[in-house]
């Protein structure tokens, strides 16, 4: 058989190779300029809820702790307490 009678066959293989490569380069290179673009606008867009959501869960934070303090305040003080009259108990029982 001839080489030549495949030579347009070999031809158009290797342009539509090309076209298949340069579209498969092509389509994410334009979707991640797109993205790009645009997430810089909507991350624009989105800096004010986010700050307000911030500063939401800073204050939700704070009382969180505050409760959380004056919760766990009840048992320390409770101890220190205990403790305090155990040791005047001792001393009075030591004679002074």
């Amino acid at each position: 058989m001839n080489p030549q009678a495949f030579a347009p066959w070999r031809d158009l293989a290797v342009i539509l190779l090309c076209i298949e490569s340069a579209l498969f380069i092509a389509i994410p290179g334009v979707i991640f300029f797109f993205a790009q673009k645009y997430l810089r606008i909507f991350r624009h867009w989105l800096k004010m809820p986010l700050l307000r959501a911030q500063v939401y869960a800073l204050r939700t934070q704070e009382i969180t702790q505050r409760v959380a303090n004056r919760i766990a305040d009840v048992p320390i003080t409770l101890q220190m307490l205990n403790v305090r009259v155990q040791a005047t108990a001792r001393r009075f029982m030591a004679g002074g």
